[in-house]
């Protein structure tokens, strides 16, 4: 019987114009790997201005040119952003008023 992959929201923490995420997962090869995940915002913290996904893992160290960053528009990028988006209120909210601003502003 194949495992589904899951996340979890380890922890956040919020720091003035940026918020902070500790996401696991537990993978369907039963892997587990730890991302921090960075929102920036502009200064009325209002929109979000970019985002930056890392996987922390001992990888970097142990293989040449690991890449540690993940893209946001990867298929794991997206599945992170996707989950912290339905886990955090605050994120979702404000990428909610930031779609319907650009709504409103077309």
């Amino acid at each position: 019987m194949a495992q589904e992959a899951k996340f979890k929201l380890i922890n956040y923490k919020l720091r003035g114009t940026l918020t902070e995420y500790l996401v696991r997962l537990h993978d369907a090869d039963g892997e587990v790997v730890d991302y921090h995940i960075t929102d920036y915002y502009n200064k009325e913290v209002n929109e979000i201005t970019s985002t930056k996904i890392w996987e922390l893992s001992d990888k970097i160290l142990k293989i040449p040119n690991y890449k540690a960053d993940v893209k946001n528009d990867s298929r794991l990028g997206n599945k992170i952003l996707g989950f912290i988006t339905s886990e955090h209120f605050y994120r979702n909210d404000v990428l909610e008023s930031m779609y319907v601003k650009e709504k409103y502003d077309e």
